[in-house]
């Protein structure tokens, strides 16, 4: 029931959000939730973060700086 009431906010914020701004931003800045589900990983659940991980966690970052305006 929480997973559920979790997953519904959190789609009600991204449509309330898609109103807001620009569909491909938020699109784009829902990715980074993986950046999160990678710490939690690592730090909770004891999972590697190695060259791979760091990588792709770099280019993440990377992309959202690219959406800041100039």
């Amino acid at each position: 029931m929480v997973g559920t009431a979790a997953s519904f906010g959190s789609y009600a914020i991204a449509l309330w959000a898609m109103t807001q701004a620009p569909v491909a931003v938020v699109a784009a800045l829902r990715e980074t939730s993986v950046l999160f589900a990678a710490a939690l990983g690592a730090l909770w659940l004891k999972e590697g973060f190695g060259p791979l991980r760091a990588a792709g966690t770099a280019l993440v970052v990377a992309g959202v700086m690219a959406l800041r305006p100039a």
